[in-house]
């Protein structure tokens, strides 16, 4: 059979397809693949063919109808409501009648991502139809793949665009009987997805304007001090522990002295505070929240600092820069601000920041060489009702709270003021495989901890004793842990020293050049922008009272246009910080733009039109304005 299909004409014109799409690599899984077995191919209809899969335990199951697949896909697709959906993903290709109709029926429907976690049965598709309809769509993206962790890993980067309209997953009605269990996982790690990425553009969209103001009061300290790649690779094969202020950290901390040079330790700020009133200096803290508690982690020890060294980025608190009294290393981020400085510097190393301090210092362990990698005090999680190890801040009591109305189970602590907050609460498993508590953000943090994990090639040890449970680590305590592997000296303190001694290069005036013409294309924009707003108001008011002069209109909507290009035509560095700093604005004006339009009427068409670009110029006048005073700030601190 196989010799067979191999000269198909459909099979190489459906891979020629595939491979413009997706890739030679993509191609190549294909053609690795064998052909399913114990598979009936059933041709009743000319044309239309379907599948009859027989599972090992005997059970029989139809891909499509035999009678008519086209109408049995339209009946399927039917019963979705998808009327306001933008975005869908599809678990299951079949013989991709399904996909066909919502490609026809449904042109709404921006962007098709469709999951086929049966390789062997989409070679057999591609065999016995021409899908040139569905594979030359722009519309449509192609997962192969069965493993969660994988498909986590494909949907993360397209997360976020599913924010901008209403995503809906729908499950071919076959697969449910063919996958079973695994099913409801893969469907999790999608989920799981795009919750992660719902927290993250909330972060961007409140605070991205708070990150480049860092970045530029912290530029002297980004120039002066050596960047992260000098301890790439400088603890190969060793053990690297990572100390997260989980409130398991008080269970095991003491055991931390007995790692010491035995062990590179890196801990997370919060846990700075828990390990030195037990005496143990870390090797390595990692600062990299923007905000001003980022600096209260330090607050009683920034005394106590001189003697390890810092890794942070350059978002971070400034006064966390400043002010730490031993040795820094600077994290490089792919942000457009700090791309741009590359311009005039030498890289100074890049890491996967992740969501939270801890992510980064795994990447930082990552990047050393270590392994393994031991993870201290990553609870994830509140067991016992508590949020953090002693002596770290914020630490909580955490209680669980029940609504009297619909019984739903909630957490509640108190705030800095006293009062009693309640948020979503979460159910996990542990570590003993019980279920254990934990918030929103928590649960983001622990599905991109599993996703790092997944791509680290070394061994990760679990010495937490206690919290969630990490896919991708064996649990093991610390006691074990350090017993078995931190078992030779390590001169890590010379190590670190020598790191720092490199300073990389910096064309200083340059930078103070580009930054002043930068301040000055700025003003320009800020200009425009102003303008923009007075032109777009006044034209929105007209349309609005059905002002009928189609002249004026006319007028005024080319006098925007003239503006909008004179914005969008600035030079590319300066186009991504105002991108930055307008997050909020550009997701708003993408929402309007993921509107169904064929439901509005003539007008009500032109009026969301003109309340996009009216938020398009409110973002960068705002933008602009702000962008002004940082660079200024900036220079002003080199000067």
């Amino acid at each position: 059979m196989e010799n067979y299909f191999e000269n198909n004409e459909f099979y190489k014109k459906n891979l020629s397809l595939l491979e413009r799409k997706e890739g030679a690599f993509f191609v190549e899984k294909i053609k690795k693949a064998s052909f399913p077995e114990n598979v009936e191919i059933i041709k009743k209809n000319p044309g239309f063919p379907t599948v009859r899969v027989t599972k090992k335990s005997g059970q029989k199951v139809l891909l499509h109808s035999i009678y008519d697949p086209v109408k049995g896909a339209k009946n399927f697709i039917s019963g979705f409501n998808l009327e306001d959906t933008r975005f869908l993903i599809v678990l299951g290709f079949g013989l991709g009648y399904h996909i066909k109709e919502v490609l026809e029926n449904y042109p709404w429907i921006k962007f098709v991502v469709i999951i086929e976690p049966q390789l062997s049965l989409f070679k057999l598709a591609l065999n016995l139809l021409d899908f040139t309809f569905i594979l030359s769509s722009p519309k449509v993206k192609i997962i192969l793949e069965d493993r969660p962790f994988e498909i986590k890993n494909k949907i993360f980067p397209l997360g976020e665009i599913f924010l901008t309209g209403k995503t809906s997953i729908i499950c071919h009605n076959s697969y449910f009987t063919l996958l079973g269990k695994k099913i409801e996982d893969i469907k999790k790690s999608i989920k799981d997805t795009i919750f992660f990425s719902r927290a993250n553009l909330t972060t961007n969209m409140l605070k991205g304007c708070i990150f480049q103001k860092n970045i530029l009061t912290n530029l002297p300290q980004i120039i002066n001090n050596p960047g992260i790649k000098n301890l790439f690779s400088k603890f190969e094969k060793r053990p690297v522990i990572c100390v997260a202020a989980g409130p398991s950290l008080d269970k095991n901390v003491h055991l931390l002295k007995n790692a010491k040079n035995k062990a590179l330790i890196i801990c997370v700020d919060a846990a700075l505070r828990t390990l030195l009133r037990h005496q143990i200096e870390p090797d390595i803290v990692v600062s990299i929240d923007y905000s001003q508690g980022a600096r209260s982690l330090f607050d009683g020890v920034m005394e106590q600092t001189k003697n390890f060294f810092l890794a942070a980025d350059p978002e971070v608190c400034p006064s966390v820069l400043s002010d730490f009294r031993g040795k820094k290393f600077i994290i490089n981020l792919e942000k457009p601000l700090t791309k741009w400085f590359d311009s005039f510097m030498e890289d100074k190393g890049f890491l996967n920041k992740g969501a939270s301090v801890a992510h980064t210092a795994f990447s930082l362990a990552v990047a050393t060489g270590g392994d393994p990698i031991i993870l201290v005090g990553q609870d994830l999680s509140f067991p016992e009702g508590i949020t953090h190890a002693k002596e770290a801040i914020p630490r909580k009591k955490i209680f669980l709270g029940i609504d009297r109305k619909t019984g739903k189970k909630y957490l509640l602590s108190k705030d800095k003021n006293g009062k009693w907050q309640g948020r979503d609460l979460i159910m996990i498993k542990d570590i003993y495989g019980n279920e254990v508590p934990t918030s929103e953000d928590m649960y983001s943090y622990l599905i991109y901890f599993e996703r790092l994990i997944s791509m680290y090639n070394g061994k990760c040890i679990d010495a937490t004793e206690g919290g969630a449970r990490i896919e991708g680590t064996e649990i093991m305590s610390l006691n074990e842990a350090i017993k078995r592997y931190c078992t030779k000296d390590i001169k890590v303190k010379e190590i670190l020293e020598e790191a720092a001694k490199n300073k990389e290069k910096v064309d200083l005036q340059k930078l103070k050049e580009e930054m002043k013409k930068t301040v000055m294309k700025l003003k320009e924009v800020n200009f425009y922008a102003d303008e923009g707003k007075k032109v777009v108001k006044e034209l929105y008011r007209k349309v609005k009272q059905n002002f009928l002069n189609s002249r004026e209109i006319n007028r005024l909507a080319n006098e925007s246009n003239k503006l909008r290009k004179k914005i969008t035509k600035v030079e590319p560095h300066i186009r991504s910080f105002l991108e930055q700093e307008m997050t909020s604005y550009l997701y708003l004006a993408q929402r309007k733009t993921n509107l169904r339009m064929d439901k509005l009427s003539r007008r009500k068409k032109f009026l969301t039109q003109v309340e996009k670009v009216a938020i398009f110029y409110d973002g960068v006048k705002e933008a602009t304005g702000k962008l002004l005073n940082d660079f200024q700030s900036a220079l002003d601190n080199l000067a």
